[in-house]
């Protein structure tokens, strides 16, 4: 029965809470923009029930926490009675286990309640999508049972089964000429056996034989037909009289291939559809450590259901301007995409993907020719048809996930589409998941830093202090002062470099391109070096993006690590360097004291196993050169043994009665902040110092908004 509002759609919104129904409603009918959409409201599921009975209803929004019967115990009894009508979940109640029980019995969204009123133009949106779609799959179902009806070719056969008339439908629909099929037995049409055209045609020619005989079979077609597959053919035949009493038979003939076709292609996308689903709970419920392998576990389940040749994702890195390949699954074909895709050689996809558009071909050669640099791309991978979709975070394009088939073509459905985007949705917010608890394990981290500074570290300067201002104060010698005076100097230390891990941590301000040469040599110059330490700074070293405050800030604490543990010049100790290992302490004021090594090797030839050792009097040199993926910094001070590779970045790493060992560990925030990496390797054959490797040429693998389509 009509409600008589005369909508274009009519939703049924269930809550049990009043005030929000009303409030839905209003915002609901005003952000459907130029959908006419009205809202009726209940406060429970029975009474919901009964309207859904009695009025006609585009969709039902309802919620989850109801007090007579929950949303999905609603879902079910909806379901039993409206198996397709479009159901929206909407509810505060957000959880996994909700989301996957609502898609399970049969919901088509789930969406969570939040703040603010942009929520509900998302509502609005989904649910002229849900009934748009609803309503074309209907009229889809209705036009295809009229043109079967209509597309029935019509036959004639004599006592023997031989033809003696054929409608042009029947001509058209087989791809015989009717000269050809006149006098010719039917039963010789069939492709494989002739069984089942014989069988009905004996049975309705017998006496007390029924009015009508169906029959289904595959046919050989002729010349003219127009396809390539196999042709799936239903027929009727029936008993019609004649003047001599001679036995005939009229029959009708449909093709029924498109409907297998159709058949088949449900049961495909349902399938697809229970892969996703199973695949967006193995991914909601991934350890973070678990992440990698769950999301190529989720490109094999889809690609194997879909059965594609391979799936990837990039994710875009807008330093370098390059799409990189993060996780790949391929089906037993050894044909890789690219391990990464300059932005600039494929313009026409990316430009579609930054507008969130799903792209699919069929095949490479479809596309137009201002798309030239993407074919040439698709064509060297010996792509076929695929679909590209986007990965969305915070609004802004991250990456891609790609689907396809090598060299043949391959059509694509619009179910079959959407679903690969959701495979694209739940892969980026895992994504950004991993990404927030990193981030939330990086803060822990150096809240437990901050602690054991708190608790350990400062407690020694301070407990110095405090026992010889006693003694100052005990026996009346303000040279116990200087004493004290050295525990507090070392307490201000500490507290200068925790609060400054602890304040900056591992993000940084804005970046734009800087030269590598030009901050290296800016930030020797803020260091005192002496008189007894050169810089060299090799050429290649290119740009980078990076926040330069913060890029110089690591420079200038490696700089001042090597010459304050490799230059007999006269620097003052500044206690932000880690130790390697020096073969002597200093004094406060900096100058060498040589004697034993204070370092963790045993003797000092054990400061010089990974390279040439360095006399005590030389100059220290420190050197700044590219590498196939970033640039090095390196010295010809003691080294670092090998065994401490590891461990150089922790905090508190020192061998310096006046380091506080945040020297490295600030380094290493600021590296992870700008997303590089960087590693103490083994040392330059010349040099046989230390050596710190940036790797700056890599993707995060953390999904983070990062991309732009600026030619700047």
């Amino acid at each position: 029965m009509d409600d008589g509002s005369g909508a274009d759609v009519r939703v049924l919104h269930v809550d049990d809470e009043p005030s929000l129904t009303d409030l839905v409603s209003i915002y609901l009918e005003r952000e459907a923009g130029d959908v006419d959409l009205s809202v009726s409201t209940s406060n429970s599921g029975a009474d919901a029930l009964e309207r859904l009975r009695q009025e006609q209803v585009d969709c039902v929004v309802s919620d989850y926490d109801m007090p007579d019967i929950d949303g999905l115990e609603f879902l079910r009894a909806v379901r039993s009675e409206h198996p397709d009508l479009p159901f929206i979940l909407f509810t505060g109640k957000g959880s996994e286990e909700v989301a996957r029980d609502a898609f399970r019995v049969g919901a088509t969204d789930y969406m969570q309640k939040d703040t603010g009123t942009d929520q509900y133009t998302v509502l609005a949106n989904r649910v002229v999508n849900a009934v748009s779609q609803y309503r074309a799959k209907a009229a889809s179902e209705r036009y295809g049972t009229a043109i079967e009806v209509l597309d029935s070719g019509v036959y004639s056969l004599d006592s023997s089964g031989r033809f003696t008339s054929a409608d042009g439908v029947f001509c058209e629909l087989t791809g015989y000429d009717r000269e050809a099929i006149i006098g010719r037995e039917f039963a010789d049409l069939a492709a494989e056996s002739d069984d089942e055209i014989r069988a009905a045609f004996e049975r309705v020619v017998a006496p007390d034989a029924p009015d009508t005989e169906r029959f289904e079979t595959v046919l050989s077609p002729g010349s003219a037909y127009p396809h390539d597959d196999d042709l799936l053919c239903e027929g009727h035949l029936a008993l019609r009289p004649t003047e001599d009493d001679e036995p005939a038979v009229i029959g009708t003939l449909q093709d029924v291939t498109e409907r297998r076709r159709r058949r088949n292609r449900l049961r495909y996308e349902t399938r697809l559809k229970d892969a996703v689903l199973d695949t967006s709970t193995s991914l909601m419920s991934a350890e973070t450590d678990e992440i990698g392998t769950k999301i190529e576990w989720t490109l094999q389940s889809v690609g194997e259901v879909a059965d594609l040749d391979r799936c990837s994702v990039y994710l875009y890195d807008d330093e370098t301007n390059v799409a990189a390949l993060m996780h790949d699954w391929r089906g037993g074909d050894p044909r890789e995409h690219p391990a990464r895709v300059a932005l600039e050689d494929a313009r026409w996809l990316v430009e579609r993907l930054y507008r969130f558009e799903n792209v699919r071909l069929h095949r490479v050669s479809d596309l137009p020719p201002e798309a030239s640099d993407t074919k040439r791309v698709l064509t060297d991978a010996e792509t076929g048809g695929f679909v590209a979709v986007p990965m969305v975070s915070k609004w802004a394009l991250v990456g891609f996930v790609v689907f396809d088939v090598v060299e043949t073509s391959r059509s694509w459905t619009d179910t079959e589409v959407d679903l690969l985007r959701s495979v694209a949705n739940n892969v980026t917010h895992t994504l950004a998941r991993q990404r927030r608890e990193r981030e939330l394990q990086r803060q822990n981290d150096r809240l437990e830093e901050f602690a054991s500074v708190v608790s350990h570290d400062l407690r020694n300067p301070l407990n110095v202090a405090k026992g010889f201002v006693e003694l100052a104060r005990e026996e009346d010698d303000v040279t116990y002062l200087d004493r004290a005076l050295d525990g507090v100097t070392r307490m201000d230390t500490l507290l200068n470099d925790v609060l400054k891990l602890a304040r900056q941590g591992r993000k940084v301000g804005e970046t734009r391109s800087v030269a590598i040469g030009n901050v290296a040599e800016r930030a020797w110059k803020a260091v005192d070096t002496g008189d007894d330490a050169v810089l060299v700074v090799e050429d290649g070293l290119g740009n980078t993006q990076a926040d330069q405050g913060r890029f110089q800030q690591a420079f200038e604490n490696l700089f001042r690590n090597a010459v304050e543990h490799g230059s007999t010049g006269n620097q003052t100790t500044s206690g932000d360097a880690v130790e390697h290992g020096s073969t002597g302490t200093r004094t406060a004021s900096g100058d060498a004291v040589e004697h034993g090594s204070t370092g963790s090797r045993d003797s000092p030839g054990d400061a010089s196993a990974d390279g040439a050792s360095k006399d005590a009097t030389d100059e220290l040199t420190v050197r700044v050169g590219p590498t196939e993926t970033g640039f090095y910094v390196a010295d010809d001070g003691p080294g670092i043994p090998t065994d401490e590779r590891d461990t150089v970045f922790e905090h508190g790493h020192t061998t310096s009665e006046s380091g506080t060992g945040f020297g490295l560990s600030i380094v290493e925030s600021i590296v992870e902040a700008h997303g590089w990496d960087i590693e103490a390797t083994a040392p330059e054959p010349d040099l046989g110092g230390a050596r710190f490797e940036f790797d700056i040429g890599g993707v995060r693998s953390e999904v983070e908004p990062r991309f732009s389509l600026s030619d700047d």
